[in-house]
């Protein structure tokens, strides 16, 4: 009965903030803007945003600060359904939001190996919390991939990552990065089948699996276009649990030759009519196809965990299209070809 009072409490509350999430409008209007200046301008007076700006002046806020805002945001609607919920629902939705800690290594490790200073990064940017596994106050003091390594032996990256790295003190970038996502996935894997059954099972198991259907399509190709790895190797990078794609169908598209017979394959399969393979963007297709999923989901399933799981996958996507507006705003590219990368549902 509390669950039941809780959730219904909940998902009015996320109800209310899906409505004020941005429309098609807005990233239209912003895509026709001059500067970053401009488009926090138009966040700061018109969006649903404007409490993240109190105190700033946009003409001041540069790209790197403006994508900060954005980030903190969504950990601020996330800590704020997290209060709401207790037991295995509040451990699960925090392990979610904890995707950030494995993006931060990822962010510390490319940093490492163009030469960066990890001082440089802002740490606002960073999933600093008491729920978080690295101690960034130690992780931020490394020179190279070598020493941030040596930092994270309390924590389960430590021997994922130690055999990764190189001589010179640097890793094998996108083997640390397969590694890390397929970490995290794995254990969310974990946490879902140990967890959850009925109603909060079948909504998450699809909403995981969708997720990891996109990964493993781009890994295939991309490994076999990119970068040549040989078929053993591409399987050590693959994701467990996909929804439309199913082990054989992996096994397939990793015995295929070359990225060519890849994509061929693909637009034979569960996904050609979703995702635009010949285009090249993958992930604006998917995105619109988890949006609209995600969406469902809220509205479907209101007494599972689904709106505050889907609430923040909806705020993911919604920053990875401002971020390409941004970056088309900020190199001066045509409206109409920047909007070919923004996910939205009409």
């Amino acid at each position: 009965m509390r669950k039941l009072v809780v959730y219904t409490h909940l998902v009015a509350k996320i109800r209310g903030m899906l409505g004020h999430m941005l429309t098609v409008e807005d990233f239209d209007n912003m895509a026709h803007l001059n500067s970053v200046f401009d488009i926090a301008a138009y966040l700061k007076n018109n969006t649903y945003y404007k409490n993240h700006f109190e105190g700033l002046d946009p003409e001041q806020i540069h790209r790197g600060e403006l994508e900060v805002i954005l980030y903190r945001a969504m950990i601020t609607d996330a800590l704020k359904i997290a209060k709401h919920l207790k037991g295995w629902e509040k451990s699960f939705y925090r392990y979610v939001y904890r995707k950030q800690e494995v993006e931060d290594l990822k962010k510390m490790l490319r940093a490492l190996q163009i030469g960066k200073s990890l001082k440089e990064l802002n740490r606002r940017t960073l999933f600093i919390s008491r729920y978080s596994k690295i101690d960034f106050n130690v992780s931020l003091e490394a020179n190279n991939a070598r020493e941030l390594v040596e930092t994270l032996k309390n924590t389960k990256f430590y021997n994922l990552l130690k055999p990764l790295l190189t001589e010179d003190d640097k890793i094998d970038l996108f083997a640390a990065e397969m590694a890390l996502d397929r970490y995290y996935f794995s254990r969310m894997y974990h946490q879902i089948h140990k967890y959850m059954k009925g109603g909060d099972y079948a909504v998450m198991n699809k909403d995981y699996g969708l997720d990891v259907d996109f990964r493993n399509m781009m890994i295939i190709y991309r490994t076999k276009k990119y970068y040549g790895l040989p078929k053993e190797r591409i399987y050590t990078f693959l994701i467990p649990g996909g929804y439309k794609l199913k082990y054989n169908d992996l096994v397939e598209l990793v015995e295929t030759p070359d990225a060519e017979g890849v994509l061929t394959k693909l637009k034979r399969g569960p996904y050609g009519d979703i995702i635009d393979f010949e285009s090249g963007h993958w992930a604006t297709g998917f995105y619109q196809y988890a949006s609209f999923i995600y969406r469902n989901n809220i509205r479907l399933h209101p007494n599972t965990i689904a709106p505050m799981v889907d609430y923040i996958f909806l705020k993911e996507i919604e920053i990875a299209s401002l971020t390409s507006i941004i970056e088309g705003v900020r190199y001066k590219i045509a409206p109409d070809e920047v909007e070919q990368y923004v996910a939205t549902q009409k």
